[in-house]
């Protein structure tokens, strides 16, 4: 997990393997994009008093995450792989 308030968890403090971990270490060419220079889009998806904000981020019309804005302040991003 990733994100404001969180602390970011180390790959080597679990037994959990993902399917990605699984695969060959050349990386894919797809993943060696730099997405920073493409515009992103934000869509607030759902808002409603007393409960968290949820925005969908998205670059060319592909959601790449979704960030939830926690009542105390913290954000939690959650990165969409395909």
């Amino acid at each position: 997990m990733k994100g404001r308030g969180f602390k970011d968890v180390e790959s080597g403090d679990s037994n959990f393997e993902g399917l990605l971990d699984q695969k060959s270490g050349k990386p894919d060419a797809k993943e060696n994009n730099v997405s920073e220079d493409r515009p992103q889009e934000k869509a607030v998806i759902y808002e409603e008093e007393g409960c968290p904000k949820v925005e969908l981020v998205s670059e060319d019309g592909r959601p790449t995450s979704l960030v939830i804005h926690l009542p105390d302040g913290r954000l939690l991003e959650i990165d969409c792989i395909y």
